[in-house]
């Protein structure tokens, strides 16, 4: 029982502090998904001014939705929203569409950047 109120408290340590996430982590390999980034909040206390994801390989097709107040561009196997600003106390979520690789474990490495600061952050999705 102890080891079960520990792995819960890791597993609640960790999802609290992944700011940036993907809405859904699993979907099937080679399926075309509507992928959905959420952004909790600023950069301790400062507002959002751009999102940028480095997709992993398989990922370069995705197309970003476009967001009111946000120029989006791709760059280097990365989407990039800039804009905004977005309210430390407000969320918000960052959209792309595409056919999703064969199956594995696919890391984006996502950079927050602030009217103040950045932050570096991870989502994984699993293609099965």
């Amino acid at each position: 029982m102890k080891k079960i109120m520990i792995a819960a408290a890791l597993l609640a340590a960790t999802s609290a502090h992944a700011h940036i996430s993907l809405e859904q982590r699993e979907f099937a390999a080679g399926s075309y998904q509507k992928l959905v980034f959420r952004v909790g909040h600023g950069c301790s206390g400062s507002a959002t001014t751009a999102v940028s994801v480095r997709l992993p390989e398989g990922f370069a097709a995705m197309r970003p939705m476009p967001k009111n107040g946000w120029q989006v561009e791709r760059s280097a196997g990365s989407l990039i929203w800039r804009g905004g600003p977005l309210p430390d106390d407000f969320y918000e979520e960052f959209v792309m569409f595409g056919k999703l690789p064969a199956a594995g474990s696919h890391t984006f490495k996502i950079i927050q950047s602030c009217q103040a600061g950045s932050a570096n952050w991870e989502s994984t999705l699993e293609t099965r």
